[in-house]
């Protein structure tokens, strides 16, 4: 009899996605499936990523559907079940069923709860208030970044490392920077900078598109989209930089992007702990990132990366330019990067970090 239910929201595609998915997989390879119930708020990429690994029950998309759903669900589970949330939406509504039916709840923390709405001010007031009034109510929260910690004072909480689950790609590299540059119509030597980001305020996109006006036959590929797509449109118009800065979209298949860049660049203003990070570095790709508690233990300056102040457009383009011009700096990053970060982040220690918050907490 399972033992701890997992509540996931069927639409995600960012890294709390691919935590999840590594996550489901870590417990299948375990032999673990009959303890645990994935549960899906509504279908979509999640919840489709899911399916192919253990199986899901599904929730009514409809939150006033899903939450009568749940609390039946919940009702029909012996009291010292443990039930476990995963984003804003999916706290709030399960702290909710849980208040009315007597039972545990806990939540991972995959981004900074006070950032997650910064491209809607109203958003940003309202959820951001009830997700925090949820966590409160919450027996326990596993954070993908132990800065998090200070969310709810004096909650008990678990730092959960996230696993990658990359695997090698059946093509060579060279063969996908070729695709990638003639899919832009440029020479196959011409270096392009990537970032794996949804176009959200909190990921600032723009300061990677600034210092594209410093580095001069450069070219910028973003995948990933979002909210900001308009406005980003704008700012690379208004800048000249149309022939140079690429917004490609969503990109199911994150291998073959990654590996045909020169250099990953993450230039966000908040993060859990950033996939795409892990990701690149896993296929050989030097990392640039901004300087935030996120970058603890993945970017060492100088040994597994370079860093840059938040929002300084100008650094960031000199750090760029430095492992262009610089290939055995960026050879040598990249390497350290997969010997002494990567070990760090498998779905067995994954799995391992959640069983011990879970038998901390009482979960039979």
């Amino acid at each position: 009899m399972a033992a701890i239910f997992v509540v996931v929201p069927g639409n995600e595609q960012g890294g709390a996605a691919t935590h999840l998915v590594a996550f489901a997989r870590a417990v299948r390879e375990a032999g673990l499936d009959a303890r645990f119930c994935f549960l899906s708020l509504g279908s979509g990429p999640l919840a489709d990523r899911l399916r192919a690994v253990v199986a899901v029950e599904h929730l009514p998309a409809s939150p006033v559907q899903a939450f009568r759903a749940l609390t039946v669900r919940m009702r029909a589970q012996p009291p010292d079940s443990l039930w476990h949330a995963h984003g804003p939406r999916l706290n709030v509504l399960v702290a909710t069923a849980a208040r009315m039916t007597g039972r545990r709840w806990v939540s991972t923390i995959h981004s900074d709860p006070r950032k997650d709405f910064l491209a809607s001010a109203w958003k940003s007031a309202v959820f951001t208030r009830l997700n925090l009034t949820a966590l409160r109510s919450s027996s326990g929260m596993f954070l993908c970044n132990p800065s998090f910690s200070d969310l709810v004072p004096g909650k008990p909480w678990f730092w959960v490392p996230n696993a990658l689950a990359a695997e090698p790609l059946p093509e060579p590299a060279a063969v996908y920077r070729t695709r990638l540059r003639s899919q832009f119509g440029i020479d196959p030597d011409t270096p392009v900078v990537g970032m794996v980001a949804r176009l959200d305020p909190v990921k600032d996109i723009p300061t990677a598109i600034h210092a594209m006006a410093n580095l001069p036959g450069v070219h910028l590929a973003v995948a990933g989209d979002g909210g900001q797509r308009t406005a980003l449109t704008a700012m690379i118009a208004e800048l000249d930089l149309k022939d140079r800065v690429h917004l490609l979209g969503h990109i199911r298949e994150i291998g073959p992007f990654l590996s045909s860049l020169d250099v990953h660049v993450l230039a966000s203003r908040s993060e859990g702990l950033p996939y795409a990070v892990l990701e690149a570095g896993y296929y050989g790709i030097p990392n640039v990132m901004s300087d935030i508690p996120a970058a603890r233990g993945l970017i060492e300056s100088e040994r597994t990366g370079l860093l840059f102040p938040v929002g300084n457009g100008a650094v960031l383009a000199a750090q760029i330019r430095r492992l262009l011009d610089d290939t055995d700096l960026a050879r040598r990053l990249a390497a350290s990067f997969q010997s002494e970060i990567l070990p760090r982040f498998t779905p067995a220690r994954m799995l391992d970090a959640y069983l011990e918050g879970y038998r901390a907490l009482g979960a039979p």
